[in-house]
């Protein structure tokens, strides 16, 4: 990089003194590419605000609320006798207090964690899905009323001989919901297949509600058959965080002078507290 300074002025915001940069006697080329690395951070947030709901800003409050989840509250470490030490955030940290890097992160990899096993479940037992693409969380208790509501009327010996006109109207309700679905209509015939179907979806139901303060709208990704590029996503964003980790222990001046703090998430991936321009 021949001339970091000139190439740091047009990032910066305008005006921005860079006298104090040059004194700190850090490297400004790595500092370039770490801001660099910031505004690549910012457009993975925003891929998945747009087609997941899930915002990684996350305020103190919606942090906290995950703390009732142990693999977001606890973590363990090693002491000098090779004892596991476990730490509880809840004991250390206020409902108000910021939201830091390696919060976002330990929420970011379980989130990834959750989508991978949901992606692996989904490839290995569920390469078709006729439902998805009309699938809502509303929709799942819906589907299991339709089903018990046939299975109960298939009489024994008879089956819906007597009963025909009762399941009619079901799989008329249930057509007006998937229409596209139509490898599973009349559903009397398919029961078996949907009921297999829908387990994935209540399993999507509980990875919803689980993450549900992120703002995820998991059916949403599923409707747009868009996990795998949620976890590609949530994973790049994760390795960005910790790229500017990494890089900010040769930084600890002059990250802070161009407003990006490690304690705190906002001014990351605010643009108007840390405005950056694109070069």
């Amino acid at each position: 990089m021949r001339d970091p300074k000139r190439i740091l002025k047009k990032i910066l915001s305008e005006g921005t003194d860079l006298e104090p940069f040059q004194q700190s006697g850090e490297p400004l080329e790595l500092l370039v590419e770490t801001l660099r690395e910031v505004q690549r951070v910012r457009k993975f947030r925003q891929w998945l605000i747009d087609q997941t709901g899930i915002d990684a800003a996350l305020q103190p409050a919606a942090f906290h609320s995950l703390l009732d989840l142990p693999e977001i509250n606890y973590s363990e470490e090693s002491d000098r006798n090779l004892d596991v030490v476990r730490h509880s955030l809840t004991d250390s940290r206020k409902p108000e207090d910021p939201v830091t890097i390696s919060n976002l992160n330990t929420c970011l990899r379980e989130i990834h964690k959750d989508l991978s096993g949901l992606n692996d479940l989904k490839n290995r037992e569920y390469p078709q899905l006729p439902l998805a693409s009309a699938m809502t969380g509303d929709l799942v208790g819906r589907v299991t009323n339709h089903l018990q509501g046939l299975r109960g009327l298939d009489w024994r010996g008879v089956g819906f001989l007597l009963t025909g006109w009762q399941a009619r109207s079901i799989e008329k309700d249930f057509e007006a919901l998937f229409p596209d679905a139509r490898r599973v209509h009349p559903l009397r015939k398919h029961l078996n297949a949907v009921q297999l179907e829908l387990a994935f979806y209540h399993r999507c139901l509980e990875i919803n509600i689980k993450w549900a303060v992120t703002g995820l709208d998991l059916f949403r990704v599923v409707r747009a058959d868009k996990l795998a590029q949620t976890i590609d996503n949530l994973s790049e964003l994760g390795n960005g965080l910790w790229n500017l980790v990494y890089n900010g222990t040769q930084l600890p001046t002059t990250l802070g002078l161009a407003g990006i703090h490690f304690t705190d998430i906002t001014p990351l991936f605010d643009p108007e507290q840390v405005p950056l321009t694109v070069v």
